[in-house]
């Protein structure tokens, strides 16, 4: 069975590391605004070190509220970039395989211009990159409000590097796309490092287990396998109760594809 990681709250996964190592749980450690604040070295590292003994894998989030690195305002441009800066400070210590950034493109607040947007974003992801490659990490640019895949098939295209692709997110897709599934897959293909999995009824991101909402999943997980069977799994559920059954609904699904 494929192995798949599990979203989890950096300050909760320090009060739950035990039940994650116990479970053999691969954690995507989401790193919000106060943690970017509070998360210390020593933490870090302790994490890392424990994981990397059990032979698991650790993925990171980092913050996406209030910033945007393609933004049109060049303060919260410039903010980004300095929230970025601690955000590979913290990958520095914790040396995830995956980072996980939203890429910001909303057509409607662009006014649909695309190019303003890939400009603004050139200022800020080259630097971020070269730390990337040299941690051995991949920054995965997730998709959020774009309708189709050409803004991040773009960007990945303008930075050409191996430590830069994306990350595609079900639940946003439901909502967001105005293309089908597959088109964002054969766009883009092997720049996809991680899919996001998790389920909704095509209104709202609700985050719910696969096989809750109406998203067909036997058709998306086709997908993943023959256009980017390199990428990583992982599933994001809201709270404990939620987690326990995301997990025992993907286990299931991969256990019969």
């Amino acid at each position: 069975m494929k192995a798949f990681q599990v979203h989890v709250p950096y300050t909760e996964l320090l009060v739950r590391l035990d039940r994650f190592l116990d479970r053999k749980i691969n954690p995507e450690v989401y790193i919000d605004g106060d943690a970017l604040d509070c998360a210390r070295g020593a933490d870090l590292r302790m994490i890392r070190e424990a994981f990397e003994k059990s032979s698991l894998t650790v993925t990171m989030h980092g913050p996406y509220l209030n910033i945007n690195p393609g933004s049109a305002d060049e303060a919260v441009r410039a903010s980004t970039e300095k929230r970025y800066e601690r955000v590979f400070e913290v990958a520095e210590d914790l040396r995830p395989r995956n980072i996980v950034l939203h890429a910001g493109y909303h057509e409607r607040k662009f006014r649909g211009d695309s190019g303003l947007w890939l400009g603004q974003s050139m200022k800020t992801w080259p630097r971020f990159v070269k730390e990337a490659e040299r941690i051995g990490a991949v920054i995965a640019a997730e998709n959020i409000f774009e309708k189709t895949p050409s803004t991040l098939k773009t960007l990945a295209d303008e930075i050409g590097s191996p430590n830069f692709r994306v990350c595609i997110d079900s639940g946003h897709l439901s909502v967001f796309s105005s293309v089908a599934v597959e088109d964002w897959f054969v766009e883009l293909g092997t720049f996809i490092a991680e899919v996001h999995l998790h389920d909704n009824n095509g209104v709202a991101d609700e985050h719910l287990p696969i096989g809750e909402g109406s998203i067909d999943f036997k058709t998306y997980f086709s997908l993943i396998e023959k256009y980017a069977p390199q990428a990583v799994y992982t599933i994001e559920p809201h709270g404990e109760d939620e987690t326990k059954r995301a997990i025992e609904a993907i286990k299931k699904f991969l256990e019969f594809p």
